[in-house]
């Protein structure tokens, strides 16, 4: 792998620029990558074991939320190409902030009244840095899909919106940072009606692993089978 990764240092220019994703569920979609870095979300490898329940939420989905948006490869995607008809993108890094709305403005969607980026966290914190998700009066009348990746506040996350979570018809795709933070993702939503799943790692990782700093890093999908 470090020769892999010493020719791809010769061959390929640091820096981002706008580019075409070429495979994937971002397959056509422009968006700022640096391939240094991106290459694999170019080939649409990053997060690909994830792919199938982001089409499935996509496809049901009347309102999204994004925790932890990152560069909003996955807000352009609901834009475009869901039934969304309110999406909130909620980032608290303002640089990246920055990138979604490029990215936005890259496939012609930067004035898009359905999308709303926030710079806070998400939790159950009453400062004004932070918004819990049941603030975000998303509904509960029509489905919904949330998207978290917080880096280990999790269940701060989700027991910020236990009400929302509850009442409503809503897929969640939640990355987990910590087998014992998995297990209480589990748990509390499985309390609420949730059906879930862990989405595993796949095979191919021993070859092209997405070298995340941490042990354990893997996806989690549940959907609320009692308010549906």
């Amino acid at each position: 792998m470090r020769i892999v990764s010493k020719i791809k240092s010769l061959v390929i220019r640091p820096g981002a620029r706008p580019r075409k994703v070429a495979f994937g569920i971002f397959r056509n979609m422009l968006l700022e990558l640096d391939l240094s870095h991106d290459m694999q979300l170019c080939l649409g490898l990053w997060e690909r074991e994830t792919y199938a329940c982001v089409k499935k939420a996509a496809a049901r989905c009347k309102w999204a939320v994004d925790v932890g948006a990152g560069r909003g490869e996955l807000c352009v995607f609901l834009v475009k190409r869901s039934s969304a008809k309110r999406i909130v993108a909620v980032e608290p890094k303002i640089s990246e902030a920055e990138f979604i709305k490029r990215n936005l403005g890259l496939n012609g969607e930067q004035d898009n009244p359905k999308v709303e980026i926030l710079n806070k966290f998400v939790g159950c914190s009453q400062d004004q840095d932070s918004v819990s998700l049941d603030a975000l009066s998303m509904g509960s009348k029509e489905p919904g899909f949330v998207k978290i990746d917080v880096d280990g506040a999790e269940m701060d996350v989700l027991k910020s919106g236990e009400e929302i979570l509850r009442k409503g018809s809503v897929d969640i795709l939640l990355e987990t940072h910590s087998a014992e933070l998995e297990t209480a993702s589990l748990e509390f939503l499985a309390k609420l009606g949730y059906q879930t799943k862990v989405i595993p790692n796949a095979w191919w990782r021993i070859v092209l692993p997405e070298r995340r700093p941490i042990p354990h890093n893997r996806w989690l999908w549940a959907t609320n089978i009692s308010g549906q």
